[in-house]
């Protein structure tokens, strides 16, 4: 089986503490965070077909039969067309090196295949169906969220509440108050990040896959006046 390494989102960067601080203009300048976790509630999976041969029509229908025979068996589960996107096809011409010398080995096809899965409990079972039926590339498993905006919104408005909070902690401490309406705010950041990213290679039968948390984070810049 050859590995195939998939993209995972990256955990945004959030600004540090320093930046809450009082300016000589009265306001007040602080960074909200907030981040929540959620349970993915869809996934991706990579799969691919590799082929071989010394002639390339054989090597390209070869390839063609066997990604057919792939995409055939998980339709044949419920997964739909549009749910199975090529991500790569690829025909490259392999070379052995004998006593210095450069000689044509074969031509070598690789089709790569990135398969949505609406039902997480499936995945599992969507990668040995592929496996099964003629895959012989494997890649990883990346959870997500199908409506990732609704979380995002409840997470952005718990990084503005987030900056309130602040505000008045650093205007207590200077025995003074703020307007809890910022004067001006600025979304600087956010991000989906896996909290428990899982890669699974296929086997003789589908086991549980544990999918871990999906977190989702927010940051805010925001300026508050004294009053």
């Amino acid at each position: 089986m050859i590995p195939y390494t998939p993209s995972y989102h990256k955990r945004p960067t959030m600004n540090r503490n320093d930046d809450n601080k009082p300016n000589n203009d009265g306001t007040i300048s602080v960074v909200g965070t907030a981040s929540i976790q959620v349970p993915p509630d869809m996934a991706t999976v990579t799969v691919g077909v590799i082929t071989q041969d010394k002639d390339l029509q054989r090597a390209q229908a070869e390839n063609t039969k066997q990604t057919n025979n792939v995409i055939k068996s998980l339709n044949n589960i419920g997964i739909e067309d549009e749910d199975i996107q090529t991500i790569d096809y690829s025909v490259n011409i392999n070379y052995d090196y004998i006593n210095g010398k450069q000689k044509f080995r074969n031509y070598e096809v690789r089709h790569i295949l990135q398969v949505t899965v609406k039902d997480i409990d499936q995945v599992g079972e969507v990668y040995d169906v592929a496996i099964k039926n003629g895959a012989n590339i494997q890649g990883g498993v990346t959870f997500g969220l199908s409506n990732e905006k609704y979380y995002y919104d409840k997470t952005l408005d718990l990084a503005v509440k987030d900056s309130v909070r602040k505000a008045n902690n650093i205007a207590s401490s200077l025995n003074t108050k703020v307007n809890n309406i910022p004067s001006s705010i600025k979304e600087t950041s956010f991000g989906q990040a896996e909290v428990y990213p899982t890669t699974y290679t296929a086997k003789s039968s589908a086991p549980p896959i544990q999918s871990g948390l999906i977190e989702v984070s927010a940051q805010v810049n925001a300026t508050f006046k004294m009053i």
